[in-house]
């Protein structure tokens, strides 16, 4: 019996998840397009990374649990997932950017998207994005942080994190 996810932390875990789960389930590539409710989450490296609410809205979610015959409610996940996630609406400019990742993520897989798809991103996310007042160079600066950071052993890395 699959258990809706608890905590934000494992539905962004299952939201990471997905592509791998993907890459080795052919029957849950077939299923892309029928997704309607997306979850979107900018990985350390800045790309987006995508998963439909019945994947990231139960605990522990994988491909064959996805694919079985037990019946999940999508209404289920989604009431759940709306604690820590926002819809961004097609008028938002940040629609774009996801709605055209969601359409090449997609597409690896020659699968288009739901003409009815909605597309969410955490609340803390859609709160913040406007109150970037850093310069392009400190921007610069800090992609190049993160570019070193993703190379370093995970105790440097922690060690960084602590330091700052």
């Amino acid at each position: 019996m699959s258990t809706i996810v608890p905590t934000l932390p494992q539905a962004l875990r299952n939201i990471e998840r997905f592509q791998g789960e993907l890459d080795g389930s052919p029957e849950l590539q077939r299923r892309l397009a029928f997704a309607r409710a997306w979850y979107a989450h900018r990985a350390e490296d800045g790309t987006w990374q995508f998963a439909p609410s019945k994947f990231c809205g139960y605990k522990d979610m994988t491909a064959d649990e996805y694919v079985n015959d037990e019946p999940r409610d999508g209404r289920r996940t989604e009431k759940q997932l709306q604690t820590w996630f926002t819809q961004v609406e097609p008028a938002d400019p940040l629609y774009d950017e996801l709605s055209e990742g969601l359409m090449a993520f997609l597409d690896n897989y020659g699968k288009p998207p739901s003409t009815a798809m909605r597309i969410n991103v955490t609340n803390e996310y859609y709160e913040n994005r406007g109150d970037d007042s850093t310069t392009p160079s400190e921007r610069a600066v800090a992609d190049l942080l993160i570019a070193v950071g993703q190379r370093l052993a995970p105790a440097e890395r922690a060690r960084v994190r602590a330091a700052l």
